[in-house]
C-alpha cells in the first residue's frame, strides 16, 4: 500500500516537473510574429527590461536577432545590451529594432 502511494507520488511529481520545464524552457512558435512594433512599444519594453532585469529577444530590421539583458540607457534612443553570456556589450539604437519579445 505504501509502495503504491510512493509510485503515485513520484509519477505526479514527474508530471509537474515536466509541465514546469515546458513552461519555462520551450519556446512557443505561435507567439512568433512577422509584424513590427512601433517605437513607443519598443521603448516601453526596453524600460521594463531595465527595471525588472529581464532577458529579451531583440529582432533587428535586417532579420537578425539577439538575446540578452539591457544593462544601461545611454540616451533617449540608445541602450546597452549585454549578451546572454554577458561577455559582449552592444549599443542598440531604437531605430534599428524591428520588435522585442520579453
Amino acid at each position: 500500500m505504501v509502495h503504491k502511494r510512493m509510485i503515485n507520488m513520484t509519477n505526479f511529481l514527474e508530471k509537474q516537473f515536466k509541465k514546469a520545464y515546458r513552461y519555462l524552457f520551450e519556446y512557443n512558435t505561435d507567439k512568433l510574429s512577422i509584424y513590427s512594433q512601433f517605437s513607443g512599444k519598443i521603448l516601453a519594453y526596453l524600460t521594463y527590461a531595465i527595471l525588472h532585469k529581464n532577458y529579451i529577444m531583440i529582432t533587428y530590421r535586417d532579420g537578425t536577432s539577439e538575446i540578452g539583458k539591457i544593462s544601461k540607457r545611454l540616451s533617449a534612443g540608445r541602450f546597452v545590451l549585454s549578451d546572454i553570456d554577458q561577455k559582449i556589450l552592444r549599443i542598440v539604437d531604437i531605430d534599428d529594432i524591428f520588435r522585442i519579445d520579453l
